[in-house]
């Protein structure tokens, strides 16, 4: 099994409605590739994204991904072999952050009132499956 964790920026801010439509294509096409993770929006245009199943699978996805013309700064975070899946039942789990409830939460404040959350990830490569793990259990 292998996870893969990246972030990007969109183009544009989107909707509940847009990101709802796009979360069923991607759940569709990742039942269909045996791809399972979590996707997480900070409501301001930030995602970051954890992908796991085949390696083959999730590289080919995520190249899939960083052609995608609805974001741009994507970048690699973390990526590795693991023993099982950590999001085994989601076909892809989704959660819109609100920020300030999120900021108020004790241990995530240092992340998400960082101005350049790409650059405090990358020094943090550890942080982002921490993070994605912490919204499993929401």
């Amino acid at each position: 099994m292998f996870q893969l964790v990246y972030i990007s920026k969109a183009k544009k801010r989107h909707t509940e409605l847009e990101l709802a439509k796009m979360m069923n294509k991607f759940r569709q096409r990742n039942v269909a590739n045996g791809i399972t993770g979590l996707l997480l929006y900070d409501g301001r245009g930030t995602f970051i994204q954890l992908l796991e199943g085949k390696k083959e699978e999730v590289r080919a996805l995520f190249e899939v991904i960083s052609k995608d013309p609805r974001h741009e700064r994507i970048n690699k975070l973390h990526e590795q072999a693991v023993p099982e899946r950590v999001f085994a039942h989601w076909k892809m789990g989704f959660k819109c952050l609100n920020s300030k409830k999120v900021c108020d939460d004790e241990g995530f404040s240092e992340f998400l009132t960082q101005d350049d959350k790409y650059a405090f990830l990358q020094s943090h490569p550890e942080f982002s499956v921490q993070l994605l793990c912490y919204f499993k259990t929401c």
